[in-house]
């Protein structure tokens, strides 16, 4: 190792300046003299200077040696503001988290969440970002910056990440009740044929080709699709009478399910769940603000994952 890119030895250096010997020096960092000084000679032979002028009694800087002490004691200085610094924003209850999602939740579910944290901490800021990979690469977004959070769907045993586990996000086929006057109602995916699919891509998700009862899978053979790159889009496409989707997340029907906007269809043929987690990197965990914040997070959505499956329990 070159010892010039060496803080610890620079430290030494200075430290035996201060104290008048490398002996000195020795006693204060609990140091080996033997080792300190290979070391400091080490580090002149690597520069191609000398630091020292050992002919004199006591032993004093050469002019070289007096510029290395005077630039090396900044250099000191600086890391130690900087350390200070990373200490604090490690405790430290504000500044800014980088949360990523998927565009559908992000601005439905996952904002009001961030919002509400806000309130309780005012310092805390937020950027929220859409998730564009799977973890782990999705901790860097597409301007290839760092995230702090991801919400979304995955497993829990990715290693170097910390997972919440939400629960399974379930999946209900359902059409609105203008397209069932029209097309009638399909009792099982063998009906598919017979009618309009809506469906949804994305770069997690492709169209769901089968559905599953009891064990059992039938596979979907619509008679012609739809395919929407926006759960929005495929939402609004599914509530004005469009056709069956049974790529829409609980989350986004829940509310029109409930009201009578959509009805279940298929009764209890549907997709497999999706487990749903926060996650953060082990790493990020260090910072308070991260820790707490996707404690929290993961409070909040598992509350809001258990309400969603018991308020619809009559249709899974």
């Amino acid at each position: 190792m070159n010892r010039v890119m060496d803080l610890e030895v620079w430290r030494l250096f200075v430290e035996s300046v201060r104290s008048g010997s490398v002996y000195s020096a020795c006693e204060k960092l609990d140091l080996e003299p033997s080792t300190a000084s290979r070391a400091i000679k080490a580090l002149e032979r690597d520069m191609g200077m000398t630091l020292f002028q050992r002919s004199t009694r006591p032993v004093t800087l050469t002019p070289m040696g007096t510029v290395a002490y005077e630039e090396a004691v900044k250099l000191l200085q600086q890391h130690t503001r900087m350390m200070a610094r990373l200490r604090n924003d490690l405790d430290d209850m504000s500044g800014m988290i980088r949360v990523a999602t998927y565009a559908g939740i992000g601005a439905l579910e996952v904002t009001p969440l961030l919002v509400k944290f806000q309130q309780t901490y005012p310092d805390i800021e937020f950027d929220l970002v859409e998730l564009t990979q799977p973890a782990p690469q999705g901790f860097i977004d597409s301007d290839g910056k760092g995230v702090d959070v991801i919400v979304g769907y995955g497993h829990g045993d990715i290693a170097g990440i910390r997972s919440w586990y939400l629960g399974e996000m379930p999946f209900i086929c359902c059409a609105s009740p203008q397209y069932l006057r029209r097309h009638g109602r399909p009792v099982s995916p063998d009906d598919s044929v017979n009618h309009i699919g809506l469906t949804y891509v994305s770069a997690f998700r492709k169209p769901i080709a089968a559905l599953v009862r009891d064990g059992h899978s039938l596979p979907l053979k619509w008679r012609k699709t739809i395919t929407f790159h926006s759960v929005l889009s495929l939402k609004n496409a599914l509530v004005l009478g469009a056709g069956i989707c049974t790529d829409l997340s609980l989350y986004h029907n829940l509310a029109e399910l409930k009201d009578g906007t959509l009805e279940p269809v298929m009764d209890h043929w549907s997709a497999p769940t999706k487990s749903c987690f926060v996650m953060v990197q082990e790493d990020s965990l260090r910072c308070r603000k991260v820790a707490v914040f996707a404690e929290w997070l993961a409070q909040k959505e598992k509350e809001m994952m258990d309400n969603m499956r018991r308020a619809c329990s009559a249709w899974l």
